[in-house]
């Protein structure tokens, strides 16, 4: 149960480390949020897809592709976005905007950054294949889902074409799609490009999650506290309540397992916030939604990681 408990804490420690660097880099004026506006997408753009790519690349993954897992995911996600997107949010505020910050929030997760970070401290260097794997389809479907929720609270309907589009031009899904052909096509990368590719990635966790830290702000959450209070407790413990112990009856384990426990348990992804800035939703919220539940991700992920690892199903 020590072994256990260590490696929950070896998961969850680094990341509040880099976040805490992040909150003292931004106190002593070294850096401040718009600046790090701009390194939160070079993050998206090019160190994020680079560390996906890698993890893909790196795994034999095309032999150990788990189907069931990928349909057990995209159900979870369908349900999520009906009832934690659209309806429950509808139901529960009466401002469109607001109801749109909380929908994207409830079901869009940190999961590539948490998920590969999670992973390797988990299985170790070369062990988040199967998480990354699952980010393919992840990503894609959660970027579709978000958008839908803000367009339908902001207009009422959506651009089906323009959505199809932004997918395709996601770093992300270029990245896994990249991956996958040289996999498929057994293209090996040369080694001296491939350095470079690892030096790239290897930056990922240590800058994303600083910048995280800089951009964290809970100064004007009391005003919606109640608000915040509510879908917090939905995003980072309702939901893993319900669908967790689900995923282990229907008998995912290990990788797969991990794929799904960051799925429905890591905070709301950082982006979260210019979308909703962009498309007209609750701004201020979604921010404040960002910076709770990552605050609240540090006690959860440590709790779902030590009772996974000590029942052996991870």
């Amino acid at each position: 149960m020590f072994e256990n408990f260590m490696t929950a804490l070896r998961v969850v420690l680094p990341l509040a480390f880099l976040m805490g660097i992040g909150v003292l880099v931004r106190k002593a004026k070294v850096v401040d949020r718009p600046t790090m506006r701009k390194v939160d997408s070079l993050c998206f753009r090019l160190f994020m897809p680079t560390l996906l790519f890698k993890n893909i690349y790196e795994s034999d993954l095309l032999h150990n592709v788990d189907g069931w897992g990928f349909l057990y995911v995209l159900l979870c996600l369908l349900i999520l976005f009906f009832i934690a997107g659209i309806f429950l949010p509808r139901r529960l505020l009466t401002d469109s905007a607001s109801a749109a910050a909380v929908g994207q929030a409830l079901i869009r997760p940190n999961y590539i950054l948490f998920g590969i970070a999670v992973a390797e401290s988990i299985f170790g260097e070369g062990g988040a294949g199967t998480v990354a794997l699952f980010g393919a389809l992840i990503v894609p479907m959660i970027n579709v889902c978000s958008t839908l929720i803000l367009e339908l609270n902001r207009s009422g309907s959506a651009d089906l074409k323009k959505l199809f589009l932004s997918v395709l031009k996601n770093p992300m899904i270029i990245a896994t799609l990249l991956a996958l052909a040289l996999l498929a096509l057994r293209i090996q990368i040369p080694d001296l490009l491939y350095g470079v590719i690892k030096d790239v990635a290897g930056v990922t966790t240590t800058i994303a999650f600083i910048s995280l830290g800089v951009s964290l702000d809970l100064g004007q959450a009391l005003s919606n506290r109640r608000t915040l209070i509510l879908a917090v407790l939905a995003r980072m413990v309702l939901i893993p309540l319900i669908f967790m112990p689900l995923s282990i009856a229907l008998g995912f384990r290990d990788g797969t397992l991990c794929a799904l426990m960051i799925f429905f348990g890591a905070p709301t992804a950082v982006s979260s916030y210019p979308m909703a800035v962009a498309m007209d939703a609750d701004g201020p919220l979604a921010g404040q939604l960002v910076c709770c539940t990552t605050v609240v991700s540090i006690f959860t992920i440590f709790c779902c990681t030590f009772i996974l690892r000590t029942l052996g199903l991870m």
